[in-house]
């Protein structure tokens, strides 16, 4: 069973994200290709085509990558296909998150294992699905925890201890020893199960205490969707930075044209009426020396400096290092998208609404060095809701659009429906009436006295608020008079809506792998229409 919720009735008017969906004309005024034009697709397979990629040492590092992260065959055979000069790719990437990260990581992959199958059918030419690895990132905060619902249905968050102030990239953070503990309360946290066990078996195998965030959570999501033909890619490879070459040499001899571009791009942006989603600094590159921390590299008259140690380099300095080291430096997030699709040639960039957002602050970059920009697609948006959830809402009239909405308030819905519906009736008349009251009282006070309007005002306001306030009252008595449906109510919206918000930005996939095991991911990759713009609800089958 699948719950459609417009995305409309979700996301703020005016927003980039509703403009993306929508195609409003001033979104598509600022993007090259609109994903749900019908020939956005067919436009950039013919810009590709004239384009040439470094295919053979391309496949060659994914192929040793993926046999580290012990991938299916069904991925190592879609990295062969890449080697087809007609093939081309759709992306998605994320942060190696603790654990596979929040539930939209996920959500990311199997948008691009369903828009991948959808355009190989219809361009009819191997599109092959990848999922980058953020690798270089250097956030730990940002990757260093985990949320579950425990076997309680409570919201539990799981966190990995680490210095984050170090600003490693994350590909140098190892686990540590840490991990093993935090697997032991991930396991008392979990229902008891054969599948539970299962899954907890092969997270241990995919986060050993050796490992860094980014093996770890590579091996993992070979382990859950590899089979579905799931490519992974680490960025932080020497052997791609070196493919990638021209294009750090020309951000350094050219002083940061990406940058310029950007900020160029930025101001269009504005004048549409968007914020920018990440900041252009003039006088940077957009990259990073790593040494072994990242360092910001300013641009000087006479070559760069780097900002935290002041180490000063020539341009041709600079240049020769990173010929020797491309290994040392790393792209910054307006540099990031560019090298990507410098090694792929990429059909489509599957991305969340944040970085729908700052994706569009770099058409003008993508032109400045010759790039073919992708189409920028929006994941799929998903909830999952167990059976038992699902009697519930029906049992008392709720749609997912209500628990999404209504959120800490449902209850309060629910318990007015337990309440008999004469004594609300009877309430909201009483309210009526004394409104119109107060109305004809405050008129023949002023007639009065002008002065005594205010005072009369202010006497209606707390004569409606004792109104509130009997209702609210009422409320919370029927609360009380039913803790069990209050039980089930607020476990219900921990699993739907955690924090107030939707399920994927909370939870983790771990309690959902441990109760249903793989047929999950099956059911949520076949609930996902790609161009629907709709949040879905998927009903899990028991």
């Amino acid at each position: 069973m699948i719950h459609g919720v417009p995305l409309r009735e979700l996301l703020p008017e005016g927003s980039l994200i509703l403009d993306c969906w929508e195609g409003s004309e001033k979104f598509r005024s600022l993007v090259p290709r609109w994903f749900r034009d019908p020939q956005a697709f067919v436009e950039q397979r013919n810009e590709l085509a004239g384009r040439r990629y470094d295919r053979v040492t391309l496949r060659s590092i994914l192929e040793a990558q993926n046999r580290r992260f012990s991938a299916a065959p069904a991925a190592m055979a879609n990295i062969a296909r890449l080697s087809d000069p007609r093939a081309t790719v759709v992306i998605g990437g994320q942060q190696a998150g603790l654990f596979g990260g929040p539930l939209y990581t996920v959500h990311k992959a199997l948008t691009v294992l369903s828009l991948a199958a959808r355009l190989e059918s219809q361009l009819g030419q191997p599109v092959i699905p990848v999922f980058w690895i953020a690798s270089e990132d250097s956030d730990l905060a940002e990757v260093d925890r985990a949320c579950v619902l425990d076997r309680d249905g409570r919201l539990r968050e799981l966190r990995l201890p680490g210095d984050e102030n170090a600003k490693l990239p994350v590909s140098q953070v190892r686990l540590g020893e840490g991990v093993s503990a935090l697997l032991g309360d991930l396991s008392a946290a979990l229902p008891e199960s054969e599948l539970a066990q299962e899954m907890l078996q092969n997270l241990r195998a995919a986060y050993a205490p050796a490992r860094s965030y980014p093996a770890a959570f590579g091996a993992w999501m070979a382990s859950l969707l590899s089979d579905k033909g799931l490519v992974l890619v680490d960025p932080a490879d020497s052997g791609l930075k070196r493919i990638a070459l021209p294009l750090f040499e020309r951000e350094i001899s050219e002083k940061s044209p990406v940058s310029r571009a950007m900020m160029e791009q930025t101001r269009l942006l504005q004048r549409a009426g968007y914020p920018p989603q990440i900041e252009v600094r003039d006088g940077m590159l957009t990259l990073f020396f790593q040494n072994p921390a990242r360092e910001a590299i300013a641009v000087r008259e006479d070559g760069f400096e780097l900002r935290a140690s002041a180490r000063r380099f020539t341009n041709g300095d600079l240049t020769s290092l990173l010929k020797d080291s491309p290994e040392r430096f790393s792209p910054n997030a307006a540099l990031r998208p560019l090298f990507q699709d410098s090694l792929f040639p990429t059909l489509a960039m599957v991305l969340g609404p944040s970085e729908i957002a700052y994706w569009a602050q770099l058409p003008l970059a993508y032109r400045a060095v010759g790039i073919p920009m992708p189409v920028l697609f929006p994941r799929a948006s998903l909830t999952l809701i167990e059976a038992r959830h699902q009697k519930l809402m029906e049992k008392h009239g709720l749609s997912l659009k209500d628990v999404l909405t209504r959120r800490e308030k449902v209850l309060d819905d629910i318990v007015k429906r337990e309440i008999p519906p004469a004594l609300f009736e009877k309430l909201a008349d009483r309210r009526s009436q004394a409104v119109e009251i107060w109305k004809d009282l405050i008129e023949q006070i002023e007639g009065l006295d002008p002065t005594l309007r205010r005072t009369a005002e202010l006497a209606a306001a707390a004569s409606r608020k004792q109104f509130d306030f009997i209702e609210k009252k009422i409320t919370q008595a029927a609360r009380r008079k039913d803790e069990v449906l209050r039980g089930q109510v607020e476990r219900m919206a921990s699993a739907l809506a955690p924090r107030g918000g939707l399920q994927e930005r909370t939870l983790t996939a771990l309690p959902f792998l441990a109760r249903y095991g793989g047929r999950v991911l099956d059911q949520a990759l076949a609930a996902i229409e790609p161009f629907a713009p709709e949040h879905r609800g998927v009903v899990i089958d028991a």
